[in-house]
């Protein structure tokens, strides 16, 4: 019983030896271990036990720490190397609810219309309320070629419906590459990964090839759950000056804390063989930017576009971001569980910290065409339990209790519109993303762009002819 104790506090905590807890503490874990074998009236083996120890001592951490049994972790691991088997929708669990962080672009959610926001409440005969994530995930993902039926509800429509899905293996390209206008160009980028940065290089190798006189590009971060910040660094690279800082990692550990800039060195990844960016033409680093952002960006998505702002090197469009402001890292445990955990912190390159803040975009546009969606609040960082503070809001506690009075006067609002028949929202105003016909914001983001050039163009046409003195 010892030694399971022993492995229970290393692989648990995975930060520092079982000797260095203190006894009183080994002892009332030994003490309530020996509870349960002796006393307890059903049967629980030890591996159970170790479970549900590291699960309860992850989840008073933070929103973002997680432990994922043996199949979760490799699941993880199959998803982080590259792609699986399923509809293609990112899912999370909120108030019990399965939610659509995102769908995959061009999987088969995708092109079912399933939209961010969006409930699953029933796979096939199984009600979601009351599943794990775990459970959630194991039932939309199968053999590829298989069928599953979605039950569905949408919240800022006030409707349901169900959708039949055939699974399909998901390859999940991070950049896609569009041309909205003659001039001008639109990038989007789904998630920050090790193929991120040579996807974009490509794109915008055959971009300069069909735009010689490009006059604007749209970066479109909407939906963009994050990834790996070393990717986010070197996609930030391909458009502003070398090095130029990023952002600034801040560890518990002093020697870990790094500050990221457009180097190589601070993007390369071991399977590159020469820097991707390479050859890039150099009018990215000067062609005028808008990056597009909603509530569902998140994370090192959120670092990069605070980066751009904070640079000055292009304009920030849309919605206020997630709100994440923290860094997790993953590790396998001997038994083939893993740990994510949170370890750090992001600063933006003016020092800011956008913990439960987000990135508040320097022209705020709502995605609906009709400019006023009558729906629920999104969720952000600063609505979930448990969510770490904003190390440089002496206020933090105020700041939520704000934000708690805005969604409350939200949610009045739309009770008020039901109580007076209003539907709450509706299909012709939800809103078109990737650049597909009728995204409100890439239009305000190409009419921003035109106007910058008109006024570039007429400010190069007004110059003084010199006279000669006579």
């Amino acid at each position: 019983m010892r030694a399971f104790v022993a492995f229970l506090l290393i692989t648990a905590a995975g930060l520092a030896r079982a000797d260095g807890l203190p006894a009183d503490v080994r002892r009332s874990l030994e003490q309530a271990f020996n509870l349960i074998k002796q006393d307890y009236a059903g049967r629980v083996d030890d591996a159970t036990l170790m479970t549900a120890a590291i699960k309860g001592m992850v989840a008073d951490l933070d929103p973002h720490s997680q432990f994922f049994e043996r199949a979760e972790f490799a699941k993880l691991q199959e998803h982080l190397n590259g792609g699986f088997a399923g509809v293609g929708l990112q899912v999370g669990l909120s108030d019990g609810a399965l939610r659509v962080a995102a769908p995959v672009d061009e999987s088969p959610a995708a092109h079912a219309g399933i939209q961010a926001g969006d409930l699953v409440t029933r796979i096939d005969d199984v009600p979601t309320p009351g599943l794990t994530l775990e459970n959630a995930v194991k039932h939309l993902r199968g053999e590829a070629g298989t069928r599953v039926r979605l039950a569905l509800m949408r919240p800022s429509e006030d409707r349901s419906w169900t959708v039949v899905l055939t699974r399909a293996f998901i390859r999940t390209p991070s950049v896609t590459m569009a041309r909205p206008a003659p001039g001008y160009g639109y990038v989007r980028i789904s998630s920050f990964g090790e193929q991120t940065v040579p996807e974009l290089a490509d794109r915008l190798r055959t971009l300069a090839i069909a735009e010689p006189r490009l006059r604007g590009l749209v970066l479109d971060l909407r939906d963009n759950g994050g990834g790996v910040l070393q990717d986010a660094v070197g996609v930030a690279s391909a458009f502003v000056p070398e090095n130029t800082l990023v952002a600034t990692v801040v560890d518990r550990n002093p020697e870990k804390s790094h500050a990221y800039r457009t180097t190589y060195a601070d993007y390369r990844r071991p399977a590159y063989a020469a820097d991707p960016l390479a050859g890039i033409a150099p009018r990215f680093k000067t062609v005028p930017l808008v990056v597009l952002t909603n509530a569902q960006s998140q994370s090192v998505t959120e670092v990069f576009a605070a980066a751009l702002q904070d640079t000055k090197r292009a304009v920030v469009m849309g919605q206020p971001t997630f709100g994440k402001g923290t860094i997790q890292v993953t590790g396998g445990l001997s038994d083939g569980a893993g740990l994510m955990l949170t370890v750090a912190r992001y600063y933006t390159p003016t020092g800011r910290s956008i913990q439960n803040r987000g990135v508040i975009p320097d022209i705020v546009v709502d995605e609906h065409r009709s400019g006023s969606p009558i729906g629920l609040p999104p969720l952000r960082e600063v609505d979930l339990a448990n969510r770490l503070p904003n190390p440089l809001d002496p206020d933090d506690d105020a700041s939520r209790a704000a934000h708690e009075r805005e969604v409350v006067a939200q949610l009045r609002a739309i009770e008020t519109q039901r109580t007076r028949g209003t539907r709450i929202g509706n299909q012709a105003d939800a809103p078109a993303r990737n650049s597909k016909s009728g995204d409100a914001l890439l239009r305000q983001a190409l009419n921003w762009l035109r106007r910058n050039a008109a006024m570039q163009a007429a400010d190069q046409s007004v110059m003084v002819t010199p006279r000669a003195i006579e």
